[in-house]
């Protein structure tokens, strides 16, 4: 499979001379997804309008696009070992057409876009005007409609020209907004609505949360923990480990830390039995058990989880204990360790200039 996707992105390449020469036309990618219905695409967009004629190919937008939104694709020529294929796209803000080629559920080629002028027409009456191109894109990939506004409003929200665009592209809509209302969350800002949508906080994730105990969590915390990747199996994994009655703070910061169930296990077969925040600390520093162990093979067998920190803290590696004891310094306490390199003197003592 990933020879035949090089294969067609060689093919999408190709047509770049053609795709940048204006910001309305592009490069796509696609793969058709598990389910045999949708498609992951991938649209490269042409010349950034700022840019001032310079191509600029760092503009990607990834979507999920249902095959029967489309016309002109068939499944037989997805699956097909190598089909040329014309199809076209069209939402309220415009239609894009694609050229390419597939073979074996994996697509590449170009694309045009043709903005709607009625879609810009009725923008421009809700108050929003001097849409660029590559907006009016976004607003056709995310299949965004000037009744997603008037829905707002009617609900309280004013969204500005700058926010719309997030609008679009993580579906703040009214049946979002109702569905957190149902789940508790009133009055949600703008703001919230889209930090809960970019953590993919949906009722199920809402739901398992609270089964765990974390009934009373502001919709602020419970974007961040999912944006984190907080989960409901997160939280149950760090509970088998023996981390019980977690606070949602605490929850957090472990998971900043990366600590896992199996990290966790780790430690304590090296002897540490930790807090929540001590696995937090190792995590945020970079203590792991291959750190420990390390140490421990150049002597230091007895360090504390503090020692472990403020070693990371402040610089005292394998490294750095490997070039005291070449500069004649052997055996030296972790703590004098630490106050050479707090005090700077480090570089007198090892002979760096």
């Amino acid at each position: 499979m990933k020879t035949a996707i090089l294969i067609l992105l060689a093919i999408a390449i190709c047509f770049t001379v053609y795709a940048a020469t204006d910001s309305r036309n592009g490069v796509w990618t696609a793969e058709l997804n598990t389910d045999g219905t949708t498609l992951q695409m991938t649209v490269f967009r042409g010349r950034d309008q700022s840019e001032r004629g310079r191509h600029n190919w760092n503009h990607t937008m990834g979507f999920e696009l249902s095959l029967a939104s489309l016309t002109g694709l068939s499944i037989a020529d997805i699956k097909s070992t190598a089909a040329n294929v014309n199809f076209t796209m069209t939402r309220p803000a415009g239609t894009m057409s694609f050229e390419g080629r597939f073979a074996n559920g994996n697509g590449a080629g170009n694309f045009k876009f043709a903005p709607s002028e009625p879609f810009v027409h009725e923008m421009a009456t809700l108050g929003y005007t001097d849409f660029k191109d590559d907006d009016l894109i976004v607003f056709a990939t995310t299949d965004f409609a000037p009744q997603t506004v008037r829905d707002l409003r009617a609900l309280g929200y004013q969204p500005t020209q700058k926010e719309i665009e997030e609008v679009a592209i993580f579906r703040i809509n009214a049946p979002a907004i109702k569905e957190f209302n149902r789940l508790g969350f009133t009055n949600l800002t703008l703001r919230e609505l889209v930090n809960l949508r970019v953590g993919n906080v949906d009722a199920a994730y809402v739901n398992g949360m609270r089964e765990l105990g974390y009934t009373d969590i502001s919709a602020r915390k419970l974007a961040n923990l999912a944006i984190l990747g907080v989960t409901p199996t997160y939280v149950r994994e760090l509970r088998a480990a023996g981390l019980g009655n977690l606070t949602p703070q605490e929850t957090e910061n472990l998971r900043v830390g990366n600590i896992t169930r199996e990290k966790i296990d780790a430690y304590k077969r090296l002897g540490f039995t930790l807090t929540a925040k001590e696995l937090s600390d190792f995590g945020i520093h970079g203590v792991t058990p291959q750190n420990i162990q390390e140490l421990r093979a150049m002597g230091y067998t007895n360090l504390t989880p503090h020692q472990l920190i403020e070693m990371r803290i402040f610089g005292v590696t394998p490294e750095f204990i490997r070039k005291m004891e070449s500069s004649g310094y052997k055996a030296v306490p972790v703590d004098k360790l630490i106050k050479i390199k707090m005090s700077g003197a480090d570089e007198l003592v090892t002979g760096r200039r």
